[in-house]
């Protein structure tokens, strides 16, 4: 008799713990939780910053929807040279990170006598907050802005 009460003792108990995890389960998906996701810079098009017209360099940085970008400068030759004039091409590319104010621009590992990045984004042509060099394989650009200065020249901002 005493194992018959305590077996209905149990079934009670685990009855009631049943019930209440139910309870709770159906309290949690009830309860509406806000996810708030980390801002990203809305990209689903090639973003490309375009140099002006001038005769130094053509500079074309493209920000690639997959978080790549490419750099592409060409340097003109200078005018009145008496060898036949060449155009000095020079390429990078790398990671980018955006947060809808400003992008990262993350290069690969640069070699000892490839692109200086203080160089390409020098200070003393920049205007506000345009960029920051942040190290010597990292620079952060103000994406808000419609042009930023890349080796001191203009470069316009275009969506493809």
């Amino acid at each position: 008799m005493k194992n018959k009460i305590f077996i209905a003792l149990i079934l009670v108990i685990l009855s009631c713990q049943n019930e209440k995890s139910e309870k709770t389960q159906n309290a949690e998906l009830n309860t509406e939780t806000e996810i708030i996701q980390p801002e990203k810079l809305v990209s689903n098009d090639t973003v490309v910053y375009l140099s002006e017209n001038n005769d130094l360099a053509l500079i074309k940085l493209t920000l690639i929807p997959n978080g790549t970008f490419d750099l592409y400068i060409k340097i003109y030759p200078e005018p009145m040279q008496d060898v036949e004039p060449e155009s000095d091409i020079l390429k990078s590319n790398g990671a980018w990170s955006g947060n809808g104010q400003t992008v990262s621009l993350n290069f690969m590992e640069l070699k000892k006598d490839a692109l200086n990045l203080n160089t390409l984004f020098d200070s003393n042509y920049k205007e506000g907050n345009e960029f920051k060099v942040i190290n010597k394989n990292k620079v952060e650009i103000d994406y808000t802005l419609d042009k930023i200065n890349i080796w001191g020249i203009n470069c316009y901002k275009s969506e493809k």
